[in-house]
């Protein structure tokens, strides 16, 4: 019942970085749309992406690990 929990929750998570990523995005290139320099509106994306692929990573790791073991 444990690892059930785990897989739900961790499932739970990867949807919720998901819609918060495409949120974040959407929120960052209406910001974006007044920065008249290239390398500030690149940078805006890099701890956006940083951020969220870590979480990404650890909720699949999450799941794949409690599914396989």
């Amino acid at each position: 019942m444990a690892y059930v929990l785990l897989i739900l929750i961790s499932i739970g998570g990867l949807a919720l970085c998901g819609f918060y990523l495409k949120k974040n995005i959407i929120r960052i290139k209406d910001k974006n749309k007044d920065e008249p320099k290239k390398y500030k509106r690149i940078w805006n994306y890099v701890p956006t992406g940083l951020w969220y692929g870590y979480l990404i990573l650890f909720f699949a790791g999450l799941t794949i690990n409690n599914t396989i073991f």
